[in-house]
């Protein structure tokens, strides 16, 4: 009889403790895209990317145009092999030009977008930690990537407290 009570009293508490866990989920880009940060960093990432794409099919356009003249050259008659071997080392440095341009455009991109998006996440970082504090919270998941094949009717989307205190309509 003993060992029975002392059994309940081990597992009553356990038990009462666990009815007090609070799980929460969010999706995580669902909160960023209604922030209006993160709408204009992307504005500013789209501008770059627009003027990269400008300035690779300027480079491209040219390129394309060397390869016309050395063609043209080519098919001529008198056509000198000086002139040819020179015309294909320029169309060479052009192909490096324009991949050493693209690989540094995509760093660049990467870069900034990492530089633009890390204030937001710290902001949305905070507000879920507020989130958790202010409501008792065990953890608060993540599921953007709709990772978690269940969710519990016992787990609370923190969805609309994240939008409260981050101010988000």
């Amino acid at each position: 009889m003993k060992k029975l009570l002392l059994a309940i009293a081990l597992v009553l508490p356990l038990s009462l403790m666990a009815q007090d866990l609070k799980i929460g989920y969010i999706n995580r880009q669902e909160v960023i895209s209604l922030m209006p940060e993160a709408e204009a960093a992307m504005k500013q990432l789209e501008d770059m990317n627009l003027k990269y794409s400008q300035q690779g099919k300027a480079l491209q356009e040219e390129m394309q145009r060397k390869y016309q003249e050395y063609q043209d050259y080519q098919a001529q008659p008198d056509a000198d092999e000086n002139i040819l071997k020179y015309k294909e080392s320029e169309l060479m440095r052009l192909q490096q030009s324009l991949q050493e341009f693209s690989q540094n455009a995509q760093q660049t991109l990467e870069k900034k977008q990492q530089e633009l998006m890390a204030p937001i996440l710290d902001k949305l970082q905070v507000a879920l930690k507020q989130v958790g504090d202010e409501n008792g919270f065990l953890y608060i998941i993540d599921n953007t990537a709709d990772i978690l094949p269940y969710i519990s009717p016992k787990a609370i989307n923190v969805l609309p407290l994240v939008k409260k205190a981050l101010n988000l309509k």
